[in-house]
């Protein structure tokens, strides 16, 4: 057997010169260090983005008049029950409007940690419009449905949360359909369903029967 002499083409192919092999090494490490960073940034953003939906639903557009009692039912997800609670904030006149300002003193409740009842950072109620007397819709944004925890229980305690809340303070609604960014959905967050009207009554029942 004939073995291959130092300056072979056999020889010279098998060799990797050393500067690729560092070049590798410090590219592979750059890699590496991007990927962190951008890990980093992800997360920052997050939680900018948390901080600035929690500072926008709390520190509500400033209204004319001094502070009112509302009604808020709190979902608790640990014993899965809603909590009735009174807290004071200043009201718009408008109806549609001061339905939109109690749900997001609501939503505001959720986004403060530790919550009793997480949803998605950001989430925020665009619009409230009523129809006739008895009904109303709430349009959500894009983060309410996004980013909210699935779970048929978890989403239920919400729905039942709005629906309540907007009763307890304007006992002429009844009922309530819950749309996101405008469009109607199927579901939440792939349960609760989000193409009915859900009944006041029916939900307050619910509630007692838990109780």
């Amino acid at each position: 057997m004939t073995l291959p002499q130092p300056d072979s083409p056999q020889t010279r192919t098998a060799r990797v010169p050393r500067y690729i092999l560092v070049m590798f090494a410090v590219l592979a490490i750059v890699a590496i260090g991007l990927g962190f960073y951008a890990l980093h940034l992800k997360r920052k953003v997050a939680r900018d983005a948390q901080a600035a939906a929690e500072q926008q639903l709390i520190v509500a557009p400033s209204v004319n008049g001094p502070p009112e009692p509302v009604i808020l039912y709190i979902a608790n997800d640990s014993d899965g029950t809603l909590r009735k609670t009174q807290t004071n904030i200043a009201l718009p006149a408008e109806r549609s409007e001061r339905a939109r300002a109690v749900l997001r003193a609501l939503l505001a409740q959720y986004l403060k940690p530790p919550s009793p009842h997480p949803v998605g950072p950001a989430s925020d109620v665009r619009s409230v419009y009523l129809l006739n007397e008895d009904t109303a819709v709430v349009d959500t944004n894009s983060a309410f449905a996004d980013a909210h925890p699935s779970g048929v229980l978890a989403e239920e305690l919400t729905v039942a949360s709005l629906v309540l809340t907007l009763n307890a303070n304007d006992s002429k609604i009844a009922r309530v359909k819950i749309l996101v960014n405008g469009q109607e959905r199927e579901t939440l967050a792939g349960h609760a369903d989000l193409r009915r009207f859900y009944e006041a009554g029916n939900l307050g029942q619910a509630v007692k029967d838990m109780q």
